[in-house]
């Protein structure tokens, strides 16, 4: 008798995941396209293979799944924000730089406690829940917005493009502390026992730690490490004077060695990736290893977006798997409260005396995408604390990252689209693809 050959659950694997890192090739000669959006095609993906039995790792069971996802998701959004520190040209300044930080200082704290509010008042969510949804949703993701942020070192930016890059690579460090806001909550309560009405731990643990000692050392130890790696990179032994060979080791190495030192000492890990970055470029500008940084950033890039691949076609699988069940007309409309409503109206509101032209000004307040970040937050909260409505987190959760992975990155073809293509006519620099990496040497 024939034996007809089997499909093992190896094989399929090994095959779903070849074929997406295939489907990535074609991003550029797709991505003139409006209609095409690949990272919810990818996501559509994940759900039809998923379909087809492809494994299904579930983060809202606990143990090993939730773990698995914390640190795939938390890889991803480290690498996102080097590459996003990497990637602008416009020296941090506050003049140069005033969007972002309005957008940090004032849009993201409104967006917090607007959500959070929601939360409880409107879908019926414990204060820790609410606060955990919250914080996980304010930022604007940094590995999700690509589409409207700048383009590699050298190809041209917009204040747009700076306001949104800068923004996300720093909200994902501040969100931080509100996480931390959320856990305590769900540890120990909240019960007045303190000053002003609210417990003493809020002002011994969370206000000077986890915010005010927890950041400072993310910004100045992110700075101190990126400085030390980007000296020796472009020291006489470094790879920036040797070839350029190794760019993507570098920005690996970079990358792991400021969030690994920083996060040793307490420090916000994310903050320290972005801030290590821009000593980066900080330490290179107006030298013969400027171009290096190019280099380093293709690298970066490269990583992100396999990482990406994966994770949206993990995100499908869970859309699947039930990450949506349960789904009540009320949290729809949250979802899209948060989306048309109270990003759009906070980051009006922080852009009110920066000087922009009004439709600039909208663009920034709307494109609050958001994505993995979200993901990570969500499985790091679950698994340092108890909260009874973690179920109702990830499905709302995944009701807002799904829709905003397919309002913006749709519109993002539409109404950023064609700047981007006017800015790289303006802008003609050769890509680094096209760049042997000797260039630079």
């Amino acid at each position: 008798m024939l034996d007809w050959p089997t499909i093992d659950m190896r094989d399929l694997i090994y095959g779903v995941l070849g074929l997406a890192l295939l489907g990535l090739t074609f991003q550029t000669a797709l991505g003139k396209y409006r209609l095409v959006n690949i990272p919810f095609f990818y996501i559509l993906g994940g759900i039809a293979v998923a379909a087809l039995g492809f494994p299904m790792i579930d983060p809202r069971d606990g143990a090993w799944e939730s773990a698995a996802i914390e640190h795939i998701s938390e890889l991803i959004v480290i690498i996102s924000l080097a590459g996003a520190g990497l990637a602008i040209d416009t020296p941090m300044n506050w003049r140069n730089w005033k969007s972002a930080f309005m957008l940090l200082l004032v849009a993201m704290p409104l967006t917090i406690a607007a959500t959070a509010f929601a939360g409880v008042a409107w879908l019926g969510l414990p204060l820790a829940g609410a606060l955990l949804l919250a914080a996980a949703l304010a930022p604007t993701d940094p590995v999700m917005a690509r589409t409207v942020q700048v383009a590699p070192p050298g190809k041209g930016e917009r204040p747009m493009e700076v306001a949104l890059t800068a923004e996300a690579g720093m909200n994902d460090g501040l969100a931080f502390p509100f996480i931390y806001l959320a856990i305590s909550v769900a540890s120990y309560g909240w019960m007045a026992n303190g000053a002003l009405g609210a417990p003493e731990w809020f002002w011994t643990q969370w206000l000077t730690f986890d915010l005010f000692y927890r950041v400072a050392v993310g910004c100045i130890g992110g700075f101190l490490v990126g400085f030390a790696v980007s000296w020796v990179v472009t020291s006489p032994v470094g790879d920036a004077r040797n070839g350029a060979w190794n760019a993507i080791v570098t920005a690996l190495s970079a990358t792991l060695l400021s969030y690994g030192l920083v996060e040793a000492v307490d420090g916000y890990g994310f903050l320290a990736v972005f801030f290590a970055a821009r000593a980066g470029r900080m330490n290179t500008r107006g030298t013969s290893s400027e171009d290096y940084q190019r280099f380093v950033h293709h690298g970066s890039d490269q990583l992100e977006t396999i990482l990406l691949a994966f994770l949206l076609l993990w995100f499908g699988t869970f859309l699947y798997a039930g990450g949506m069940a349960g789904v009540t007309l009320a949290e729809i409309l949250f979802a899209a409260l948060l989306i048309f409503v109270i990003r759009p109206a906070a980051g009006l509101l922080s852009l009110l005396r920066v000087d922009c032209q009004n439709l600039e000004r909208y663009k920034v307040a709307f494109f609050g995408v958001r994505g993995m970040g979200s993901v990570f937050y969500i499985a790091y909260a679950q698994n340092h604390a108890e909260f009874e409505s973690i179920d109702a987190v990830w499905r709302i959760a995944a009701i807002v990252i799904f829709a905003s992975i397919g309002i913006h990155g749709f519109m993002a073809n539409f109404i950023v689209g064609p700047d981007e293509e006017e800015d790289s006519e303006d802008h003609p620099n050769e890509s680094v693809a096209q760049t042997r990496p000797d260039a630079a040497a």
